[in-house]
């Protein structure tokens, strides 16, 4: 269940700030950056990898819950997977949501210079390397997550009576 914990929260770190986007008083932001925007999120593969980040978190669900070996598990796991269809569903305004936070941030011609860029071959190469890093850094950090815990565990356990030292 500690990785479904950290699935879940990379991905509200990952989409906190379309969400906080809505609580802010907002005047349009500049179609050229919002084009703009929307192009640098397309080049990056921002849909793709919300597509790919639902199927892990359910994959990483279904695992914590133990829907293959239990009937509780199993549900729990269709009820999450109900979930992230229904987020998915707000996939358009979510990226919306991102377009206009980048034009908010970057100009036009930034956006245009980072879109060039990742079309370079460097750049591409570095896209295309992205999802294979992510997962590979992943596991990284759950290696050293799995450590803190076992270090916490270790160092909750009661000491020995002196007699049985």
């Amino acid at each position: 269940m500690g990785q479904l914990l950290r699935i879940i929260a990379l991905f509200l770190v990952c989409f906190s700030g379309a969400a906080l986007a809505d609580d802010a008083p907002q005047t349009p932001p500049d179609p050229a950056r919002v084009a703009a925007a929307r192009d640098l999120l397309e080049v990056t593969g921002v849909t793709k990898q919300m597509d790919g980040m639902v199927d892990a978190m359910s994959r990483g669900f279904a695992k914590g819950a133990n829907a293959d070996n239990s009937e509780a598990g199993k549900k729990l796991s269709d009820q999450f997977d109900t979930s992230m269809k229904k987020l998915l569903e707000y996939k358009d305004q979510m990226i919306t949501d991102f377009a206009n936070l980048y034009a908010e941030t970057f100009t036009a011609e930034e956006m245009k210079a980072v879109a060039d860029f990742y079309r370079s071959g460097a750049g591409a190469k570095f896209i295309s390397k992205t999802p294979e890093l992510m997962k590979k850094g992943a596991e990284i950090g759950m290696k050293y997550s799995a450590k803190i815990a076992d270090e916490m565990k270790a160092s909750q356990t009661p000491p020995l009576p002196a007699d049985q030292k």
